[in-house]
């Protein structure tokens, strides 16, 4: 791969927007927890006052969509913060076929949300900076795990990450 190619591509990534999230598992009691922290440089999707974003987080076992929950939705910004807390059961056996699908929308009152970001983070990881982050909430149980995100588009997801295409 070139590096004006490499250039692009993360020029691309960066565009979409960040995403701050914070990951722990509770072996203990069997779950899995996500904290939306925030977001920052989101792709606008309404021209005339910024965006109303926010974050759909999807369960996936294996490749099959579990469950399914959202932050609220902040109007007129491209820097949202949310930090808001998320729990998913999840049993310790169960947790290495787990996948998270983080994907920002631009809320939308008149027709579909406007899609603006996605990452898969767990057993399907849309890359590298999402593995890594798992693999550090795998090692240290019980210890909240932070880290900013580069969003990608559904199609990048789509193609690397099978759990993408599980949900919508």
């Amino acid at each position: 791969m070139s590096t004006c190619f490499a250039f692009m591509e993360k020029k691309n990534e960066v565009e979409l927007g960040e995403l701050l999230l914070s990951l722990n598992y509770l072996p203990s009691a069997g779950r899995l927890n996500v904290d939306v922290i925030r977001a920052k440089q989101l792709l606008q999707t309404d021209v005339s006052q910024g965006s109303d974003p926010f974050v759909k987080i999807q369960l996936v076992h294996g490749l099959k969509l579990v469950k399914t929950k959202k932050t609220s939705f902040l109007r007129g910004t491209i820097d949202p913060f949310y930090n808001e807390s998320f729990s998913f059961k999840v049993p310790q056996e169960e947790l290495e076929n787990a996948s998270l699908v983080f994907t920002v929308f631009g809320h939308n009152m008149k027709s579909s949300n406007d899609f603006i970001g996605r990452i898969v983070i767990g057993q399907y990881s849309s890359g590298p900076s999402e593995s890594n982050h798992w693999r550090r909430m795998l090692n240290t149980h019980r210890t909240a795990v932070e880290q900013w995100h580069s969003l990608r588009s559904r199609a990048e997801c789509d193609r690397v990450s099978p759990a993408s295409l599980e949900v919508t």
